[in-house]
């Protein structure tokens, strides 16, 4: 449980609390809580914790001995193909933001893609890099 907490909780919430915390002081123009990632700003934690996931499944960060399993190879495509979309997701974001407030005119969901795709994709690599962290897929202790 502690595993998840701060390698997957902390990483997504931490900017939210400090959030409401500096929001408790007087700022001219404090934003809204979808500014902070409206334009795919949670894509970089996304790519955060697909590069951990790498990271694990190649340094699995203990003494005895590790075996790849049949699904690493899995793991390891899956893990590219989130960094790499996470990537562009975040960056696309910051070249081409979205305005706020939404128009009149459109949906919230036609408006706001971006952070549908980036809260799918950063959940996607969460999920990813639980699994492989607690040997479910990629790799295994003998």
């Amino acid at each position: 449980m502690g595993w998840i907490i701060i390698s997957l909780l902390l990483p997504i919430f931490t900017p939210f609390l400090f959030y409401w915390v500096l929001k408790g002081f007087a700022f001219p123009s404090a934003p809204k809580v979808i500014q902070m990632i409206k334009d795919g700003q949670l894509g970089w934690v996304g790519a955060g914790f697909a590069c951990s996931t790498l990271y694990e499944i190649f340094e699995p960060g203990t003494d005895k001995a590790m075996s790849m399993e049949a699904g690493a190879g899995y793991a390891i495509g899956a893990a590219i193909v989130f960094l790499c979309a996470s990537s562009v997701i975040a960056a696309v974001g910051t070249m081409l933001p979205v305005a706020y407030p939404k128009p009149a005119n459109v949906s919230w969901g036609k408006h706001y893609q971006i952070i549908i795709k980036s809260v799918g994709l950063t959940a996607a690599s969460a999920l990813l890099y639980g699994l492989v962290h607690y040997g479910i897929v990629g790799v295994r202790t003998l």
